[in-house]
């Protein structure tokens, strides 16, 4: 198992490697740092125009299902059953039919993917023609990478689109096969995937996630100063693809 990070919260280390707990201690971080709702629920904002008003709408991924307290027509699953999401099951094999599905939110899940095609090709399966895939993942930058490489847990490999650890779900993970999937090889995924178009890409949040200490750090910066720090993110929103530390990418079924 990956060395736990010097530094972190208490509860965590105790909860460390056990999946269940540690998603259940996600949830209650949440609860208490102002400074990450702000942000998880500006990603809300950035997607809800994406999704389907009267549809069918999942989750994969929620753990510790904070989008629920946004959204009121999503469906949360997870490989891993909390108290807070609705259907247990695997991403590469939905309880789903064939073709119901409007819409498929997750919030940096997919670089914790074993096998990345087992995902796409079911998500073809489940999808209405014009269904999406909707996307917010860790993006590596040449601001983020020394970060998400040598200060957070998850593995951060570029050079490969598998996980190097095969320890827990939640654990388990290379930050880097976003940033690899959508902009190193790009045009492979295009080819090999022709059917799922990329209609929407956004390179963002800076300082903003770093700033919050995540799940695992206490908060760098006082309550006080988050209108402050939203309006040097706001600015620095432009330089995104070059120093963000997130990205958005919603892709649709043709």
């Amino acid at each position: 198992m990956k060395k736990i990070m010097p530094h972190i919260y208490g509860k965590v280390k105790k909860v460390w490697g056990n999946d269940v707990d540690m998603l259940v201690q996600e949830r209650e971080t949440m609860n208490s740092k102002p400074i990450l709702q702000h942000l998880w629920r500006g990603w809300y904002k950035e997607i809800e125009p994406f999704m389907s008003q009267k549809g069918l709408n999942i989750e994969v991924g929620a753990g510790g299902g904070f989008a629920s307290t946004y959204f009121s027509n999503l469906i949360q699953t997870d490989i891993v059953k909390t108290p807070y999401i609705k259907i247990c099951c695997d991403a590469s094999a939905f309880p789903f039919k064939d073709n119901v599905l409007d819409t498929i939110v997750m919030f940096a899940v997919l670089h914790h993917f074993k096998n990345i095609d087992d995902f796409f090709n079911e998500a073809r399966r489940v999808l209405k023609k014009g269904g999406k895939v909707i996307m917010v993942e860790p993006y590596v930058s040449y601001l983020s990478y020394p970060v998400w490489r040598f200060l957070h847990y998850e593995s951060c490999n570029l050079k490969s689109l598998t996980i190097d650890s095969n320890e827990t779900a939640r654990i388990d993970a290379n930050i880097a096969i976003p940033t690899i999937l959508f902009r190193k090889k790009r045009k492979q995924f295009e080819k090999n995937y022709a059917d799922l178009q990329i209609i929407y890409e956004n390179y963002h949040t800076v300082f903003h996630f770093f700033a919050s200490g995540g799940y695992t750090y206490p908060s760098l910066i006082p309550q006080i100063l988050l209108p402050n720090l939203v309006k040097i993110e706001n600015k620095l929103q432009p330089l995104g693809k070059w120093f963000g530390s997130f990205m958005t990418v919603i892709i649709q079924k043709d």
